[in-house]
């Protein structure tokens, strides 16, 4: 195996990972998801360890809500890089521009997944918002590779062709 096919099954195993840890916070019922957004603002001082555990409180549950939304974008903007780079890695005879077109809309579908997922997750339900977030997160993701490759074209271009024997 050459050091390309090498790098291309790490970028997937990568993004099947992500994919897999996406799952994984996913499949956690609200009660656990509002601890751990109100353990992130305990260690960053904004909320002392008693505050975590009050339920109704407008500011706390805003706060909290901020944190599960950021974590929702950084989330799927992470798989719209990993995404990217492994649509790109294949040897499709697409356009760059259709395989950043497929990577986004993969990422959608995921985030669509996701969602439906958590219906059957106790104190969890679907919201098309965050579909629409995860969405426009992976879509950044999109945009920064493609940004990249716009940027260090000369570079990637050669990794990418050297490897599929151009």
């Amino acid at each position: 195996m050459n050091k390309y096919e090498l790098f291309k099954r790490i970028v997937w195993f990568m993004t099947i990972l992500w994919m897999m840890t996406i799952f994984y916070f996913s499949n956690q019922p609200a009660n656990i998801s509002r601890t751990q957004s109100g353990e992130i603002l305990v260690k960053m001082d904004v909320l002392s360890q008693n505050e975590t555990n009050i339920i109704g409180d407008h500011r706390i549950s805003t706060l909290q809500n901020m944190v599960r939304k950021s974590a929702h974008f950084i989330e799927y903007f992470g798989l719209g890089l990993l995404m990217t780079m492994s649509i790109i890695l294949l040897d499709l005879k697409v356009a760059i521009v259709k395989k950043y077109i497929i990577s986004w809309i993969i990422c959608t579908l995921y985030a669509i997944s996701d969602e439906i997922h958590q219906y059957f997750i106790p104190g969890r339900g679907p919201m098309v918002r965050d579909v629409f977030l995860d969405s426009f997160a992976s879509f950044t993701g999109v945009i920064v590779i493609m940004l990249a490759f716009i940027i260090f074209k000369e570079r990637l271009v050669f990794i990418t062709e050297r490897g599929q024997g151009k």
